[in-house]
């Protein structure tokens, strides 16, 4: 018996030396031939988002089902890593990975004494098995982990090693790593935990199964090994009678099915950039309840309208941050197919990009924010496009043209843009569209294309940002300059002036060269002198609604609506102060609602979510303000014309140009007539005394028309009283083609002619039209002449009574 005894100590003895020699083996020889290893290399995270202000917004697991986040473990609260190793390894900063004196412990016990095996397992060797897997259950297994850990140690500082612990620890179920346990027990991360949290959280790992507070009895198996690390922590922290108390008192932890999921489009649109970590957006929390809640009750209260969906979009603009995102009135909600994010699908914006067609005519010098438009009917082609209330207004300056979003003024002014066009300069903003430039045309203008809300919010963005394009950040820590273009190109001029009667020789200001090096350079984004004149412009737009007066103030507010085909789409977006606000109604399945109309259902909900951004009296002053740097000036402008007075202009009044491109001309609508004194008829010429010099106004023949059909009757000069030999007039401008366009293709159709148009000097009364040298015929002014033109290639001529002419090449297939 005695020598059976002596056997198997010294089996024992053996095996203890082995496993001494092996450790040496592993400690002094394994890191000379191995490289650092990677304690990260594999290890997959969960996504958690928060708010601006460090509220939770969700956490999803990561691509194993795992809830699992790699933390700082200086964003660990030292309490945290002071229980962690109070409750599983004291000696952590004083051994090398291996606590001897513990091994010798367990070793006695469980192996020589063979009695009830003891836990010796260091924070090191805890970390080698979670981190390699290892099962070390087993004799080899335990070898294995022991090697490992000197491995690590030989590698990686303490503190790496705790963090990384920290990081792998399981916490019950598939919680693992103490950042993921802090968001889903208490809802806080792991810098913000009480002692009482920490003390707890520093127990799980130890029997994370039967300490797991999500199942039954498993609260109460915490609470009572907490209690004892507790008596622990107090023979090293001493605490007061007071906070004895409280840290005695039972803790309320949270469950995974608490976890928030707040601005869920917004945190899905976050996961596709960045899927997995610690990311600190840049949304609002409080706004983005504040927007929600205003929705909500929008929606309810319009009802009866049938509205039932909607999404808005909130950009601080000087930075570009996401502030509030609702991507749909209800993510949960099937029938309205809620989990389809509405700031990225694809909707017609009707007529919300009217802007921007006016910011690229003001930069290439079409018009300035008075010039007068006309809104009449008129064919591009086979295109005749129409106003929303089926009337037109006649003439009208571009700014009443653009806040009363006429179609027939801004289609016209669409056909105008060159180097870039509509299409070139929404292409190099950030809008790709899936068809070429012919297959959209002029219907640009009106909404005939399809782009997102984050798209027009980027657009809209550049009004208020010196006409400068800037992707959206979503982070709070992105860069707030970040810029997807050039500068604008600055714009030099000589010195000028203008006078309210400027001499007769000043016929023009605009600089053709300037407005080509301007377009050619500027295919991206806008010159800041446009982009400010279109905010000026927007900002005109009178509140016609009682129900927007009440909800806004004072303070200016640059916005547009739109509306698109068949009642599918209703918007509103707008600048104000340091935000850009976008709001859409409609239906995601495309269905069509009569009241889904952009002033009347989106605007009150856009002037709704103002009040919600706080005060903007500064940031209004800034935006509207005019800076030094911009190359604008302000000029007397006649009052009917708007063009420069010449000296017969009664009444004059200030308005912007951009000097080198605004297209100002001497105005030549109020012009001397000679009448006799004695009968009160017109003269050939001027014969004082006989004669006296009347001013009368001589509008171009369409305008003239215009006014006519709306009842104003213009004071016309009286008859010739004799026949005058030679009828020139050396102010009068020649005639101007209107239809057919230079440029465009025609097909002829048989019993379809071609309608021939011409604007003609006031002063003109009769246009002759030429076919090459073929005499197609007359009419008077503003008269349209039809002709049935066979394929061809056609110099097609018009000549008025005065003298001038005009011609354009037609080509007819």
């Amino acid at each position: 018996m005695r020598l059976r005894l002596k056997r198997l100590w010294r089996q024992k003895i053996a095996r203890g030396l082995f496993l001494v020699a092996l450790l040496a083996l592993f400690w002094y020889g394994l890191p000379l031939f191995t490289a650092k290893p990677q304690l990260y290399a594999h290890y997959a995270q969960s996504q958690a988002v928060f708010a601006a202000g460090g509220q939770l917004l969700a956490l999803r697991p990561a691509m194993d089902e795992r809830y699992r986040l790699r933390l700082a473990l200086t964003d660990m609260t030292p309490a945290l890593q002071q229980a962690t190793l109070l409750y599983e390894d004291r000696r952590f900063y004083q051994h090398f990975g291996l606590d001897l004196p513990a091994l010798a412990r367990a070793f006695w016990q469980g192996v020589v004494k063979g009695g009830r095996r003891q836990g010796a397992s260091t924070i090191t060797m805890q970390l080698a098995r979670l981190h390699y897997g290892i099962d070390s259950q087993t004799v080899l297994g335990k070898l294995q982990q022991i090697g490992l850990a000197l491995y690590l140690e030989r590698h990686f500082s303490k503190d790496a090693i705790l963090e990384a612990y920290l990081n792998y620890a399981p916490y019950g179920g598939n919680i693992e790593s103490v950042a993921a346990a802090s968001l889903i027990y208490f809802g806080k991360t792991a810098a913000e935990l009480s002692t009482a949290e920490a003390l707890a959280l520093a127990v799980i790992p130890q029997n994370p199964l039967q300490r797991n507070p999500e199942r039954q009895n498993g609260a109460a198996q915490l609470e009572a090994a907490r209690a004892r690390l507790l008596q622990i922590w107090q023979q090293y922290y001493p605490l007061t009678a007071s906070e004895q108390q409280l840290l005695q008192i039972p803790l309320r932890f949270k469950r995974r099915s608490d976890l928030p999921f707040t601005a869920p489009h917004f945190v899905q649109a976050l996961a596709v950039q960045q899927p997995n970590g610690q990311l600190h957006s840049s949304l609002d929390w409080h706004l983005q309840q504040q927007v929600q809640q205003r929705v909500d009750s929008y929606l309810r209260q319009q009802q009866r309208l049938g509205l039932r969906n909607a999404s808005v979009l909130v950009v601080h603009r000087p930075t570009m941050q996401i502030k509030a995102y609702i991507g749909s009135a209800d993510f949960y909600n099937r029938e309205i197919a809620g989990q389809v994010d509405g700031t990225a699908a694809l909707r017609s914006p009707g007529s919300a990009l009217k802007p921007f067609i006016y910011a690229l005519a003001l930069q290439q010098g079409h018009i300035h924010p008075k010039s007068l438009l006309k809104d009449l009917p008129q064919r591009f082609g086979l295109f005749s496009p129409e106003n929303f209330d089926r009337r037109f207004q006649g003439p009208l300056t571009a700014t009443a043209a653009l806040v009363q979003s006429r179609n027939v003024p801004a289609v016209t002014l669409q056909a105008k843009l060159a180097q870039p066009d509509f299409y070139q300069w929404l292409g190099a903003n950030g809008v790709r569209l899936p068809q070429d430039a012919n297959y959209y045309g002029l219907a640009l203008a009106l909404g005939g294309l399809e782009l997102s809300m984050q798209q027009m919010v980027r657009l809209y963005a550049m009004l208020g940002n010196q006409g400068q394009y800037r992707d959206l950040q979503w982070l709070a820590s992105e860069a707030t300059t970040k810029v997807a273009m050039t500068q604008p190109v600055s714009i030099e001029t000589k010195p000028w002036t203008v006078t309210a009667n400027p001499p007769q020789d000043v016929v023009e200001i605009t600089s053709h060269e300037l407005k080509k090096r301007v377009a050619a350079e500027n295919n991206a984004g806008l010159l800041p002198e446009a982009a400010f004149l279109t905010l000026q412009m927007l900002s005109s737009q009178p509140l016609q609604n009682a129900r927007l007066a009440a909800l806004t103030d004072s303070p200016p507010v640059a916005w547009k609506t739109g509306t698109s085909y068949a009642y599918r789409d209703a918007w509103t977006l707008g600048l104000y102060g340091d935000y850009v606000v976008a709001v859409w109604l409609g239906n995601f399945d495309g269905s069509s609602n009569p009241n889904l109309v952009g002033r009347t259902v989106a605007a009150p909900l856009f002037f709704s979510l103002l009040p919600l951004l706080g005060e903007q009296q500064h940031a209004n002053q800034q935006l509207f303000a005019v800076s030094e740097k911009l190359n604008l000036r302000q000029v007397a402008l006649c009052r009917q014309s708007f063009q420069l007075p010449n000296r017969f202009c009664p009444a004059t009044e200030l308005g912007w140009v951009i000097p080198g491109v605004s297209p100002i001309a001497l105005s030549e609508l109020h012009r001397p007539v000679p009448i006799f004194r004695a009968s009160g008829l017109r003269a050939c010429y001027h014969q004082p005394p006989l004669t006296e010099l009347q001013v009368f106004e001589f509008w171009p023949s369409d305008i003239a028309a215009l006014y006519q059909q709306a009842g104003v009757r213009l004071q016309q000069p009286p008859a010739y009283a004799s026949p005058c030999s030679q009828l020139t007039q050396s102010q009068a401008k020649p005639p101007q083609i209107l239809s057919p366009q230079a440029g465009l293709t025609y097909f002829a159709q048989a019993g379809r002619p071609l309608a021939l148009q011409v604007r003609l000097d006031g002063a003109a009364t009769q246009s002759y039209w030429f076919a090459g040298k073929r005499f197609l015929g007359a009419v008077g002014a503003n008269e349209t002449l039809f002709w049935s033109a066979s394929a061809g290639e056609y110099q097609l001529r018009v000549q008025d009574d005065l003298g001038g002419s005009s011609e354009i090449t037609l080509n007819v297939q």
